[in-house]
């Protein structure tokens, strides 16, 4: 799923164009880019692994949208937030290995931070990789809308790039196994339609068959069986719903089954949540 930016007349424009593959899946085409990219478009989003499904870019997708907007003079933004919580393998890669104009002319920017890698949420430290020019006007920009992070803030960042990376390894490793989890649990909920994620620590499923208002199923979830999950319509896909899986096993299987006790009238009639026992309406 990527975005367009642009600034036209109309009011959508400055919000963004969400671009869906037009197989149904996860990762855009260039044709799919193409077909909604105007006159007024001035930049491309690009997030892979890509929140809120997981799917990882293949690099002869991203190469081809580089060089696409390297020809029409469009900004290429590539979110790289999650690009190491990769899975089955795969491997990350740097935007820049696929550009052919380095100078300081070129539109490919790539955004990042500290927040998933090193689970420093709270430090709010990220930065931004392009030509010194787009630097200076970012900075000018920045400097006037928000205050500059604490150097205690900025010195632990640096400490959490610079220091022994086995942590970030320790995160992968346990998130694909939570992904393996969730996935298989999720594949046995009948009527559910998921897409095993590439990376990051979400899931992207289907619910369609259950309540097609994304919104009005996360909240009876929410009320029903205590369990939070993010609306699809959110992610411009109505019907879906987000879960993550950045937690324990327990809090996984445990989910899946109060989200399965709550939709599948085949399920016990009884579910305890702690001490408190639910009985089917």
């Amino acid at each position: 799923m990527g975005k367009l930016y642009g600034n036209g007349k109309n009011d959508w424009s400055h919000w963004g164009i969400p671009v869906h593959a037009e197989d149904g899946g996860f990762i855009p085409r260039l044709k799919d880019i193409e077909l909604r990219v105007t006159s007024y478009t001035k930049a491309i989003i690009l997030n892979s692994p890509n929140n809120p499904s997981g799917a990882h870019y293949p690099p002869e997708v991203i190469a081809e949208i580089v060089n696409f907007c390297e020809k029409k003079g469009i900004y290429l933004i590539m979110d790289d937030i999650y690009h190491r919580l990769l899975f089955d393998g795969k491997k990350p890669y740097s935007v820049y290995d696929f550009v052919k104009k380095h100078d300081n002319n070129s539109k490919i920017i790539i955004i990042n931070g500290v927040s998933k890698l090193y689970a420093m949420t709270g430090l709010r430290i990220g930065w931004a990789v392009a030509n010194q020019k787009i630097i200076e006007v970012m900075v000018n920009i920045q400097a006037h809308t928000n205050s500059a992070p604490s150097p205690i803030l900025q010195a632990a960042a640096a400490c959490a790039l610079n220091g022994i990376q086995s942590s970030v390894e320790s995160l992968r490793q346990t998130l694909e196994n939570n992904r393996n989890v969730m996935y298989a649990r999720l594949k046995a909920f009948e009527g559910i339609h998921v897409t095993k994620p590439d990376g990051t620590f979400y899931m992207f499923a289907d619910f369609s068959s259950y309540e097609k208002n994304s919104i009005k199923l996360a909240n009876f979830i929410l009320e029903k069986v205590r369990v939070t999950v993010v609306p699809g319509v959110e992610f411009g896909r109505e019907g879906f719903l987000r879960l993550s899986f950045n937690t324990t096993i327990k809090d996984i299987t445990q989910g899946i089954e109060r989200i399965k006790w709550a939709l599948d009238p085949n399920s016990p009639n009884e579910l305890y949540i702690g001490e408190r026992k639910l009985v089917r309406d």
